[in-house]
């Protein structure tokens, strides 16, 4: 005798969702990871029409158990299939924002962002040659802001040097 399991039914979306102020301007989705499904799920949580307990059926959640999906994978497709027209890069960067920040925050950030950008890079996707164009300029930003981080404490370094031993020679003088 046989029992059949039931069929497996995904998990509830976050009660966390509900408390959220409803954004009619935005698209906010939930990522979530169970590891009781051993697989990642997606809600579309400003979407009036889907069912709210009802995850979004997307190609990378059904390649999860078979292929090597990323995070960012499931980002990508989520952006492809919610702006209209489709971006070209999904992860086009905002250069402004790297511009924005202090010199040694952008430092940290720009080597991060180069970081994930090969890691998507090397992927081969539609979109790798508009990855790796913002991965050339973002390397050129990187190395070119840290040389300038790096000129800057070198000379920091030296004043102090410079101040310490002439505190010393004060001392000794007195």
């Amino acid at each position: 005798l046989k029992l059949s399991s039931p069929k497996p039914t995904p998990p509830p979306m976050s009660p966390i969702d509900t408390e959220l102020e409803k954004d009619e301007t935005r698209a906010t989705f939930l990522v979530t990871g169970y590891p009781r499904y051993k697989c990642p799920y997606v809600w579309n949580t400003t979407d009036q029409k889907v069912e709210p307990n009802d995850p979004l059926k997307l190609s990378t959640i059904s390649a999860w158990r078979t292929d090597d999906v990323r995070l960012w994978d499931i980002m990508a497709e989520i952006i492809t299939l919610t702006l209209s027209p489709s971006p070209v890069n999904p992860f086009r960067i905002n250069h402004t924002y790297f511009e924005a920040l202090p010199l040694e925050e952008c430092v940290i950030a720009t080597g991060a962002m180069v970081d994930f950008l090969q890691r998507v890079y090397m992927k081969d996707t539609p979109y790798t040659n508009a990855v790796y164009m913002d991965i050339k300029h973002l390397q050129k930003m990187h190395f070119a802001l840290y040389d300038e981080l790096h000129s800057f404490l070198t000379e920091r370094q030296a004043a102090a040097e410079r101040g310490n031993g002439q505190g010393t020679v004060e001392t000794a003088v007195n």
